[in-house]
C-alpha cells in the first residue's frame, strides 16, 4: 500500500454533496496527529494528481493535522463510475437523515435505472433491507417544511427543532391535511415532545382535527405524568397545605425537584415536587411530622410502625416535599 504525498492529491470534483463539520473535522485531525491514518484514501489518476474517490472527510483532515504524506489505494475509475461510488458511499453515512438518504436514492435510479430497477436491488447494493429504503421513501411524500425538520439517523438526541423520521411518517399515515401536518411538525420539535406521547399527539390530532395542537401536547403531557397515590383522608389535608410531604422507602427515579405529578385517591390535583431529601428516620423532625400532614413525631411513629413495622432510626428513607400546582 503506497503513500502519496498530500500535495498531489486533490479534492472529490464530482461529490460536492459532502459537507463537514468543524468539530468533526477537528477530532478527526486530532486523532491523525496521534495515530496517523489507519484507514486508506482511495484515489484515481487525473491529469498528473491523483482525486480522492473516498476518503474526503480522511482526506481534509489529514490535511489540517500537517500530514505530509498518506496511505492510498490507486484506482482508475470513469467519471460515471465515480459519480456512483460517491452516492453509495453517501447513502451509507450514519449522519443523514432518512430524507436525505431517500434523495440520494433517487437519484441513483433515476441516473442509472438499469442498476438499480427496484428498490430490492438498491438495498442490496447499498447493504440494507429492503424495507429500510422503501421508508426512507416514504419521507419524501411529506411537505418540505417537514422534510427539513427530520432528524438524523444517528442522532442520540434529537436536535433542536427536528423531529425523528418515525414520528414525521405517523403524521403522514395519520393525518391527510398538509397543513396540520406542518402544524404537527412544528409544534412537536419546538416543545420537544418525546416520540411516545408525540405519537398519542398525532392520534388525537387526526380524530379530533379542530382542536389547538398546543392543547393536545399538554393535555398528553398531563396524564403522562408520574402518579402519587394518597388515601382518601389526605386529599383536604393536600389541599388545604397542611400536607407538603410524602416518605418513600424508594421513591421513582422520574421524582425530582420541578417535576410535576398526579396526585390521585382519583386524579385531583398537580404537585409540582420542591424537594427529595434523603434521610434517616432518626433525624426526623417535629417539622417533618408536620409536613406529613399536621401529626406530631410519637404520632407519625405510631402511623409508621403501622405500614411498615418496626421504627428503626437507622432506616435511610426519602421525603418529598411538594406543592400543589392545579387542584382539579
Amino acid at each position: 500500500m503506497p503513500d502519496l504525498e498530500l500535495k498531489r492529491i486533490q479534492p472529490n470534483r464530482l461529490n460536492p454533496r459532502l459537507r463537514f463539520s468543524k468539530a468533526g473535522l477537528d477530532e478527526l485531525a486530532a486523532s491523525i496527529k496521534q495515530y496517523g491514518v489507519l484507514e486508506p484514501l482511495v484515489v484515481r489518476p487525473v491529469d498528473g494528481y491523483y482525486e480522492v474517490v473516498v476518503g474526503e472527510r480522511r482526506y481534509r483532515a489529514a490535511q489540517q493535522a500537517g500530514l505530509e504524506t498518506v496511505p492510498v489505494v490507486v484506482r482508475d475509475y470513469s467519471d460515471e463510475e465515480v459519480m456512483e461510488i460517491n452516492l453509495v458511499e453517501n447513502v451509507q453515512r450514519e449522519d443523514l437523515s432518512a430524507v436525505e438518504k431517500a434523495r440520494l436514492c433517487r437519484e441513483l435510479r433515476g441516473r442509472w435505472p438499469d442498476r438499480y430497477p427496484t428498490w430490492e436491488h438498491m438495498a442490496r447494493r447499498i447493504g440494507v433491507e429492503a424495507t429500510t429504503v422503501r421508508t426512507w421513501m416514504r419521507t419524501l411524500g411529506l411537505p418540505e417544511e417537514i422534510q427539513e425538520r427530520i432528524a438524523p439517523r444517528d442522532a442520540q438526541r434529537v436536535p433542536e427543532g427536528r423531529i425523528d423520521y418515525q414520528t414525521a411518517l405517523r403524521i403522514a399515515e395519520k393525518v391527510k391535511d398538509p397543513e396540520r401536518q406542518v402544524e404537527l411538525a412544528e409544534r412537536l420539535a419546538a416543545e420537544k415532545v418525546p416520540q411516545r406521547l408525540a405519537q398519542e399527539v398525532i392520534s388525537r390530532a387526526a380524530t379530533a382535527p379542530d382542536r389547538e395542537v398546543g392543547q393536545l401536547i399538554e393535555q398528553v403531557a398531563r396524564e403522562a405524568r408520574p402518579t402519587l397515590a394518597f388515601s382518601h383522608r389526605h386529599y383536604k389535608a393536600i389541599l388545604e397545605g397542611h400536607k407538603t410531604q410524602l416518605t418513600r422507602r424508594r421513591p421513582e427515579p422520574d421524582l425530582r425537584a420541578g417535576v410535576v405529578v398526579r396526585a390521585a385517591v382519583t386524579h385531583f390535583a398537580d404537585l409540582e415536587i420542591v424537594e427529595v431529601e434523603r434521610k434517616r428516620l432518626g433525624a426526623f423532625t417535629a417539622e417533618d411530622a408536620e409536613r406529613e400532614g399536621g401529626y406530631t413525631l410519637d404520632e407519625l411513629k405510631t402511623r409508621w410502625e403501622r405500614q411498615y413495622g418496626a421504627w428503626d432510626p437507622d432506616d435511610a428513607v426519602y421525603l418529598i416535599r411538594f406543592r400543589v400546582d392545579r387542584v382539579l
